[in-house]
């Protein structure tokens, strides 16, 4: 009796080991499910040996890729003018700059006000800063050693800068990713830069990358697209961009938008649990119209841009939150 007591525990707990080998070997296969392959064009290439790719853009031009981070720079006879000084890319921009020239950074222009793009500028000591009136109140806000207040601003929709034979033209579409966000256009080297607003052949980052006003991209895409550029440059992951990544991210943000809208009219609130929980009406709400609107993007836009199948139901929720509360009427041929 007594052993088959003890069989039936081993039994039982065999069963036990069994079940639990087997929720582990379950949770892992879940875990272990990949993610879509990226597209060959959003893998990376592979870095130099100093550990940063630098890419030729123009006559005078520079594009420095380093991890998931990129920045750009142009030689002038005044001293190099840096675009963006990401902290990340310090030993990148240095090495890459020197590589090049011998002359100093004079100037760095400021994108807009977000650290992990300008947190580098104090590695480049009596450069003048650039940047457009709303960074320049975002950062004394709460003044920052790593981010110091530019020197030099402008309001209003731009400015051109000539320095040391280059323009630049420095163009304010209105607040999007972020208040003061400029693209930086040098008309000579057929480049442009935006950070932030778009990586080259990607769906956006979650949540639109804490975005200031998102109807404000449709307006910052339209503007990119008013210039003749070659090179673009958004400031993140692993290649420089073309007019086709732009019209490419329009039409994926004409896609998210609308489809949004049309599901959230669509869609009614019911309430998961007691009535009054607002929050749990709303959170079952935006997931089910996420839910809906990410299947169509995956769908549609996989194998096109890389990383559609990751953060979309955030950023769809984001898009969300956005037509409910700025209300935006987005004049019809911007959705077109």
């Amino acid at each position: 009796m007594r052993q088959k007591r003890q069989l039936s525990a081993f039994g039982l707990c065999a069963a036990a080991l069994a079940a639990s080998l087997g929720l582990a070997a379950a949770t892992a296969a879940r875990a272990a499910e990949p993610f879509l392959p990226l597209p060959a064009q959003a893998r990376p290439a592979l870095d130099s040996a100093q550990g940063y790719r630098l890419q030729r853009a123009g006559p005078s031009a520079y594009v420095v890729i380093a991890g998931i981070y990129q920045a750009a720079f142009v030689v002038t006879r005044a001293g190099v003018v840096l675009i963006d000084a990401p902290p990340a890319m310090t030993y990148a921009l240095k090495a890459a700059i020197a590589s090049v020239t011998s002359r100093k950074v004079a100037f760095v222009i400021l994108s807009h006000d977000h650290y992990d793009h300008i947190g580098g500028v104090t590695a480049f000591p009596g450069a003048r800063l650039v940047a457009h009136a709303d960074t320049a109140k975002l950062l004394q806000i709460y003044p920052d050693p790593r981010r110091p207040a530019p020197s030099t601003t402008f309001s209003g929709e731009g400015r051109t800068l000539r320095i040391g034979g280059e323009t630049f033209q420095l163009i304010y579409p209105g607040p999007s990713h972020e208040a003061g966000n400029i693209i930086v256009y040098v008309p000579r080297d057929r480049l442009v830069v935006m950070t932030d607003e778009l990586v080259p052949g990607w769906a956006p980052y979650h949540g639109w990358g804490d975005a200031d006003y998102i109807p404000g991209y449709f307006k910052a895409f339209d503007s990119l697209l008013k210039l003749d550029f070659e090179t673009y440059v958004g400031g993140h992951l692993y290649r420089t961009g073309t007019r086709q990544d732009v019209l490419d991210a329009r039409a994926y943000m004409i896609d998210l938008w609308s489809w949004t809208k049309a599901e959230a009219a669509a869609t009614p609130q019911r309430p998961p649990t007691e009535p009054a929980n607002a929050w749990a009406t709303q959170t079952a709400w935006f997931d089910a119209i996420a839910d809906r609107v990410t299947a169509r993007l995956v769908e549609k836009w996989s194998g096109r841009l890389a990383g559609v199948d990751t953060f979309t139901h955030g950023t769809v929720i984001a898009a969300l939150v956005s037509i409910l509360t700025d209300d935006p009427v987005v004049p019809d041929e911007l959705l077109r």
